[in-house]
């Protein structure tokens, strides 16, 4: 009777303390979208990174199938949804925990994690808040600057796992660079830290990569190694409003983070079925993959005879350096109807866009050329 309260209890707590703000610079991020949502004329979205194209027909299909049977709790499909995904990813069912979207999982994660020590990450990535304010409310970040190339320094990160770690955290590929490490050396990395404390690698943006099944991390699960891979399908299956993700790892991984989460509860019938049938759906998959990167090639073409440089991305983003300040430009490409993200690290204002419609790009690029004339 207690588990609902104490589930939204507990996420809550994530959110807002004792443990201080899961996510970077949350209280910006609502004003962003406060002040999204209020634009007038919105051309092109391009600040939150989803899938234009929307989820694929089989699935819509799927979701207004399943409204018949959505008076029913989603016990069954959700049970079938597990039962899929642990035989694509090779494992057994034990090994998967589902989730409302990635989002509810990481948080169960740093909710087990930050009273027992120091959570180590990157500094940006998706959790190290960009002005270190969530440091003074009580979770402790153990940050470690990114390279020169703006890469996961796993030289550096290595010697600072000890006994006062209780989870180092990877976003792979990392938000909000959109840059990935070299497969290998994040596996040898795991394999050596993972007996020390819990790597949790982030793979929210995985399809997106060259190889996405070789460059997961989801093997050093099935070698019996300490690790978590979380994934979502907010991003090449165009989920965001739907809400499916799902954590991999060893079933007592399994269990100790379901005591933080509503463990599959929170997916709906609908949801749930159409994620059944958009995780078979392959010929879509590599339909938005295809369309993601004409997109990317159109921006990346167009930032090069503008004179910019970027940050190799594999994602379905790209991060690049401003030559004026992030938020002035924010507010004027706002203003022609084209939404961005901005970031400053590395004494650098950088302007995040994801990847539109082809006619979105186009649309950032009308805008970009008049705000920065």
């Amino acid at each position: 009777m207690a588990l609902p309260a104490f589930v939204n209890e507990a996420y809550a707590t994530a959110l807002t303390g004792p443990y201080g703000t899961v996510y970077a610079d949350r209280e910006r991020e609502l004003a962003f979208e406060a002040a999204l949502a209020a634009a007038p004329q919105l051309k092109a979205r391009l600040s939150a990174n989803e899938n234009p194209w929307g989820p694929s027909a089989k699935a819509k299909e799927a979701l207004i199938k399943s409204v018949d049977t959505s008076f029913l709790y989603a016990g069954p499909v959700v049970m079938e949804l597990r039962k899929m995904i642990a035989q694509q990813a090779g494992v057994s069912e034990e090994h998967i925990l589902l989730g409302a979207g990635s989002s509810e999982l990481l948080s169960a994660s740093v909710m087990m994690a930050a009273p027992k020590g120091k959570i180590l990450m990157a500094d940006p990535c998706y959790i190290s808040s960009r002005d270190d304010k969530s440091d003074s409310s009580g979770m402790q970040l153990d940050k470690v600057a990114l390279t020169k190339d703006y890469q996961y320094d796993l030289n550096a990160m290595a010697p600072r796992v000890s006994s006062q770690t209780s989870l180092v955290y990877i976003c792979n590929p990392n938000n909000p660079t959109g840059v990935m490490l070299p497969a290998e050396q994040l596996r040898s990395f795991c394999e050596s830290m993972s007996p020390k404390a819990p790597v949790l690698v982030d793979e929210a943006y995985i399809d997106y990569a060259p190889n996405p099944k070789t460059d997961s991390m989801v093997d050093c699960i099935r070698k019996g190694q300490n690790v978590i891979v979380l994934r979502t399908m907010s991003k090449l299956h165009a989920f965001a409003g739907l809400r499916v993700g799902y954590a991999i790892a060893q079933p007592a991984m399994i269990k100790e983070l379901r005591k933080y989460c509503s463990g599959g509860f929170s997916i709906s019938t609908p949801s749930a079925a159409a994620a059944l049938a958009s995780l078979a759906d392959t010929e879509f998959q590599n339909f938005a993959l295809q369309k993601t990167n004409e997109s990317k090639k159109f921006l990346y073409d167009f930032l090069k005879q503008a004179d910019y440089s970027w940050l190799p991305s594999s994602t379905n983003f790209v991060l690049f350096p401003l030559r004026m300040k992030s938020q002035p430009f924010m507010a004027k490409m706002m203003e022609e109807g084209v939404s961005v993200r901005r970031w400053e690290f590395d004494n650098q204002h950088w302007c995040r866009v994801s990847i539109g419609t082809l006619d979105q790009m186009k649309a950032f690029a009308g805008a970009f050329q008049k705000v920065v004339s």
